[in-house]
């Protein structure tokens, strides 16, 4: 909090995929790290006397957080129509597109250029297609059996690609001995690879069918379909079809390659009788010794080769040679072996890749045209080789749409309904269950991409807390308290009215929520604050009559002219009120009600200034001059439920009569303390006890102080309310301080931990969204809104170990010199001296770090699991902390095992606020 920026509680955004942590009731020396949600759930114990201790989790790394953000934004597009057709295209195009230009038989020029250039974007989009993948399913797809047939798939389009190893627009030759059949094996791994690419597209078929199983439903019922159990089975067992599939393309012709080629080698047989023919003619020109100069031995071996390849009997044939020149010079005399000639008039092909050269291993005739060559025209066999191999991808393909569908259907049947049938029947009974606690069933809302064993697991866990938060009360064994020390005792079971229980008790059902045993007088239930935010949301339900009440605008004028601080000091948790005197704090006081930005919207709009100032004037001097709970402390609680409502954007979530009143409350909410703790009024049987019946007197006597003065014409600051508006005032200031009594400590815990248990997927998702979600503000905000005034004015009281240090420990020694004052009275009384009041005994470093460890970390944990923009107070609390155990160190000079524990208990609380500050996107 150190500075302007963590002071104004701006976010530290470092990116998480949070985990869940539910809010411990108990001391947090017992917290310790847990594995992370999902791969094992929170460890947690029950004492015996039912007090619940659950560990949190362990934060992600950096490298998960970064990958959950981009799958979470790559996952659209992944998903998109648009996408899976081009990919299908590409596909496509990748298997048949080549084999279409030499069945059209489309020229080099321009016909290899553009395939190049296709093929080149279809590799692109298949590479580009495993990045998302690899990110998207992070968890599954890299090394997966479709990530290297992805891989190979991608790697074969080499062979597509001129420029690479592809054999367009390139001439066969053969110099030797021709190995066909490895020719073909390549072949066919090329083109089973990038069939098995298509395996993916299963996918889409199982999802088909699954619609149409759907439409065929005539129930017309189907409340838990099994998506994600569906698409694992399928995608398992078309991954074991695909797999023999393509292993019968791949190992079927392997088997062929050690036995002899069969192929035709006629054409190494003719090279090699044209060049014995073409050295007879040679030789019978020689050994004329000039008298013939012509000779016709190679072009009848030329003709007869022709007539060898007619067209009747073979499908490909020569259509030129070089080499065999047929003007020769023999012995400075011309002469002329005719026969190359006749291959002129012979049609060639359009595609360089139809040429079959064939070359005379060893030239017999010193020429310069040596070595000679051969070409033939194979046209048509490659046109039949090519729509061999597209017939061969389009059977693997249909066979493995056939196979699959047959599968997705049989697997449907014997496994999928089944397994519907058990989670609507699980949903239906978590759905009751839930009602019991009061609680909305939120499962049908949750992500799409959840799986059904994660909805299950869910399911049972998010019992197992709530039957955990049931289970827990305000007790505690002799056995617990015996291993803390004298400090964190008191704590316990003064502050925090801890009773001590037998070792073994039986659990407790929780009978009463927060919300209906603060005011049930008052019939402030839930049921009535959600109708009324309905009015104000537009949602269904009765209308409020606070939603159409006009409210008196005041002018824009300051009301204080003159701030002792600056506005900065006073919109930061720096704001030091015992830095003040009392003229001072009065003008910050009223500066929050009307010229604050919530003073604007709701001071001005519900109260006179001139009204508000007598109100004021008369709680001021309705405090007493007492060392903690005084005016000062009431300007100091004002200030920090202002900066909670402000931290947590709450003028987007309630309205600015819940607003106006709560800050009313934060006021008046020790009015005419006595300096007493309710405890000490009970026990003597003061008569603020007698009058109300032992149950919070303090609290209730705050109440009825601030409504007394109200009730007068001159100090009534609600009189510019009508009658159901004031009513929902009075019913939140009640609610509000009455909750100030520690008494009501662990069950606002427990209730904070249950509202955050049934949305922890919307808060933790809001954790790393800048804007207010409007789930979140729905679900979570207004849906529980007096829960969270309730709480936003408890945790200003005791919010003293949030503030920067030298504040804190201004506040806590006047807590103790409090403390310290009604113990004396206790001992002139006779009466037992509380732990804490013993000024004799108890030290007062050690009394601070059982208090925020065994109070305030709880609340401000559960807080801050819900509002995360205010991470920054937890962060200075555990700076606090380790302040308070060096204080202690330096006054005590304890044992190094006293030490070592202290130290434990502030690392716990210094990696918890590391968590929470980690988990704020």
């Amino acid at each position: 909090l150190k500075g302007a920026g963590a002071a104004n509680g701006s976010r530290v955004r470092t990116g998480t995929d949070p985990t869940a942590i539910l809010m411990s009731v108990a001391p947090a020396e017992n917290l310790t790290a847990s594995d992370k949600l999902g791969e094992k759930p929170p460890r947690r114990s029950v004492g015996g006397a039912g007090v619940v201790l659950v560990i949190p989790e362990k934060r992600e790394g950096f490298l998960k957080r970064t990958l959950v953000n981009w799958s979470q934004k790559l996952r659209p597009l992944l998903e998109s129509f648009a996408f899976r057709v081009t990919l299908v295209a590409c596909l496509i195009f990748a298997l048949f597109g080549g084999g279409l230009f030499v069945v059209l038989d489309v020229p080099d020029d321009p016909g290899i250029p553009i395939l190049d250039t296709l093929m080149t974007i279809v590799m692109v989009l298949f590479i580009l297609e495993m990045i998302i993948n690899g990110i998207v399913d992070y968890k599954t797809y890299p090394l997966s059996f479709f990530f290297w047939m992805d891989a190979l798939g991608t790697v074969s389009m080499i062979f597509e690609i001129s420029t690479l190893l592809g054999s367009g627009g390139k001439m066969q030759t053969a110099a030797g001995s021709v190995d066909a059949m490895l020719i073909r094996t390549a072949r066919a791994a090329k083109v089973g690879a990038r069939v098995g690419r298509l395996s993916k597209l299963m996918k889409c078929i199982s999802y088909y069918l699954k619609d149409k199983d759907k439409k065929m439903d005539l129930s017309g019922k189907n409340p838990a379909e099994a998506k994600k159990l569906s698409g694992r089975l399928m995608m398992t067992l078309s991954t074991k079809v695909s797999l023999l599939t393509i292993l019968l393309v791949l190992a079927i012709p392997l088997f062929s390659i050690g036995q002899y080629p069969e192929q035709d080698l006629s054409m190494l047989v003719w090279i090699a009788k044209l060049e014995r023919e073409y050295k007879r003619g040679y030789d019978e020109i020689v050994a004329s010794s000039g008298s013939v100069n012509t000779t016709m031995v190679f072009k009848d071996a030329v003709a007869e080769m022709i007539d060898f390849y007619n067209p009747a009997t073979a499908n490909y044939f020569p259509y030129k040679m070089k080499g065999f020149p047929e003007q020769v010079s023999i012995n400075s005399t011309s002469a002329n072996i005719l026969g190359e000639a006749l291959l002129e008039a012979r049609l060639a092909p359009t595609q360089m890749a139809d040429v079959y050269r064939i070359s005379v291993p060893a030239c017999q005739v010193d020429r310069p045209e040596c070595p000679a060559h051969l070409y033939f025209n194979f046209h048509n066999p490659r046109r039949i080789e090519v729509a061999q191999d597209m017939a061969m991808a389009f059977c693997i393909i249909l066979l493995m749409i056939l196979v699959s569908a047959n599968l997705n259907q049989t697997l449907h049947k014997l496994v999928v309904q089944p397994m519907e049938s058990m989670l609507s029947v699980v949903k239906d009974n978590a759905s009751q269950l839930l009602k019991q606690f009061g609680l909305e069933d939120d499962m049908d809302t949750a992500e799409e991409d959840v799986e059904e064993t994660e909805l299950l697991e869910g399911i049972f866990k998010k019992f197992a807390r709530l039957a955990s938060l049931a289970a827990g009360r305000n007790e505690a064994t002799a056995e617990e308290l015996a291993g803390m020390d004298e400090s964190a005792r008191g704590v316990m079971m003064e502050m925090m009215n801890v009773q001590v229980s037998p070792a073994v008790a039986a659990p407790e059902p929780n009978s009463s929520s927060l919300r209906t045993s603060a005011v049930s007088g008052a019939q402030t239930g839930s049921d009535g604050l959600v109708q009324f935010q309905a009015a104000q949301t537009g949602s269904e339900g009765p209308e409020s009559p606070v939603a159409v009440v006009t409210a008196v605008e005041m002018p824009d004028v300051p009301v204080i002219a003159s701030l002792p601080v600056s506005r900065d000091v006073i919109e930061s948790w720096d704001m030091d009120v015992l830095a003040l005197d009392s003229d001072a704090q009065t003008k910050v006081a009223i500066h929050i009600f009307f010229d604050s930005t919530l003073g604007k919207i709701t001071g001005r709009s519900w109260s006179e200034a001139l009204t508000f100032k007598r109100f004021h004037q008369v709680v001021k001097a309705g405090y007493n001059d007492l060392p903690y709970h005084n005016y000062a402390h009431a300007c100091d609680v004002l200030h920090t439920v202002y900066r909670l409502l402000c931290l947590t954007s709450a003028k987007t979530w309630l309205n600015s009569v819940d607003v106006y009143a709560l800050l009313v409350a934060a006021l008046c909410h020790d009015i005419g303390h006595q300096g007493r703790t309710n405890p000490f009024l009970v026990e003597l049987c003061d008569d603020l006890a007698l009058r109300y019946n032992d149950k919070s007197p303090l609290e209730n006597m705050h109440c009825a102080k601030l409504f007394e003065i109200a009730a007068k014409e001159e100090t009534d600051v609600f009189k510019q309310m009508d009658k159901e508006t004031k009513k929902q005032a009075r019913r939140v200031c009640i609610a509000a301080i009455l909750h100030t009594d520690n008494v009501n400590h662990f069950e606002m815990v427990r209730e904070i931990s249950k509202i955050y248990e049934m949305a922890s997927d919307l808060c933790d998702t809001q954790a790393r969204t800048a804007d207010f979600m409007p789930q979140y503000l729905e679900q979570v905000m207004q849906k529980n809104s007096l829960q969270w005034l309730e709480l936003f004015l408890h945790f200003a009281d005791v919010s003293n170990p949030l503030k920067p240090f030298p504040i804190c420990k201004k506040w806590a020694w006047r807590v103790l010199d409090e403390f310290f004052e009604q113990g004396d009275e206790e001992k002139r009384l006779s009466l037992p001296v509380g732990m804490l009041n013993d000024r004799e005994k108890i030290n007062r470093p050690g009394s601070q770090h059982g208090f925020i460890q065994f109070l305030v970390a709880p609340l401000v944990h559960g807080t801050v699991k819900i509002f995360p923009d205010l991470h920054p107070v937890y962060s200075q609390m555990a700076e606090n902390l380790g302040e308070w155990k060096k204080l202690w160190v330096e006054e005590c000079n304890p044992s190094e095992e006293d030490i070592a524990k202290k130290e434990a208990d502030v690392a716990k609380i210094k990696d918890q606020a590391l968590e929470l500050a980690a988990r704020v996107g």
